[in-house]
């Protein structure tokens, strides 16, 4: 069972809010701390805000992005510089993008030599100044991690199997995290006042990912002490968590 802070939204946030919940998801025993771009708010820089955090916390660090706004190649480059800043301690979760798009960011992390034919996405562009151009280019740098934890979001499990990625959805009550995919376990994005309880019906006896929201230090310190003992260690004595 994993417990990841976040996602912490970055439209509006500042970065001492942002330090001090990753400070907080440290003291409160998460196993990672998120954040969120909004493209359609104009706030980027997701990976990248990632990466900043990765350099305060030991623990490994997310970033949600918006993909359908993204070159695949170019976002892979991203991770890759990241995760390589982070020490291999990068995580992402997908929201939108095509078919196309995810194959290719796949195929490009993963260190595949690749040819730029798809349906839609040619890289480099057909220019007289982009000339000569290999017929097969691979991503430079590498990650750090030889698989970088990838998801994405509202994917069908079977797909996601195919692809070598996890699947994520959103908490409701009664729904099931997806099933693991590969190394991957099923991940669910939850609301602040989730249960335990709630969340290991959710878990269904099997692996999940549960990222819980919080809007402040205080909120990930609570939300801490009250998920964490009782999600990894069910039989967790309930006079833990006693002040």
């Amino acid at each position: 069972m994993r417990i990841g802070l976040g996602p912490v939204a970055l439209a509006g946030a500042s970065r001492p809010q942002l330090e001090a919940l990753a400070n907080a998801a440290v003291a409160a025993s998460f196993d990672s701390i998120w954040v969120a771009e909004s493209r359609a708010e104009g706030v980027g820089g997701g990976v990248a805000a990632a990466a900043l955090l990765a350099q305060m916390v030991p623990i490994r660090v997310g970033a949600v992005l918006d993909f359908g706004g993204y070159h695949p190649l170019y976002m892979a480059e991203d991770i890759a510089v990241a995760d390589l800043t982070s020490r291999g301690r990068v995580e992402v979760l997908l929201r939108g993008g095509t078919p196309e798009q995810l194959r290719l960011l796949v195929d490009a992390l993963g260190g595949s030599h690749l040819r730029f034919d798809g349906d839609s996405l040619h890289v480099p562009a057909g220019l007289a100044a982009n000339q000569p151009v290999p017929d097969r280019l691979a991503l430079n740098p590498r990650p750090a991690q030889p698989v970088v934890p990838l998801w994405v979001e509202d994917l069908d499990v079977d797909v996601a199997q195919d692809l070598g990625v996890g699947a994520a959805t959103r908490w409701r009550p009664g729904l099931n995290a997806p099933a693991a995919s590969g190394r991957w376990p099923g991940m669910m994005l939850c609301p602040y006042d989730v249960t335990a309880e709630d969340l290991l019906a959710a878990a269904d006896h099997a692996s999940a990912y549960f990222l819980i929201e919080a809007g402040t230090a205080s909120d990930a310190e609570s939300t801490g002490r009250r998920l964490a003992g009782p999600l990894r260690m069910p039989s967790f004595p309930e006079w833990i968590n006693w002040q």
